[in-house]
């Protein structure tokens, strides 16, 4: 497996651990700067792995 592949792979886990401590921030207190920041992290971690993937898969060719 490639140097890319990898970077790949360490940057899905770590955007899935962002969404996943942001939903869980969310459930404990829905109000204040936390729950703020919570609702900004889902979509950038959603928008960065396609994103992230895409680059991959440029730099593989």
């Amino acid at each position: 497996m490639t140097f890319v592949l990898w970077i790949g792979i360490i940057g899905t886990v770590i955007a899935l651990a962002f969404a996943a401590n942001a939903i869980r921030n969310l459930r404990i207190s829905p109000f204040g700067h936390v729950a703020n920041a919570s609702r900004i992290h889902i979509p950038m971690a959603i928008a960065f792995v396609p994103l992230l993937w895409m680059i991959v898969a440029i730099k593989s060719l």
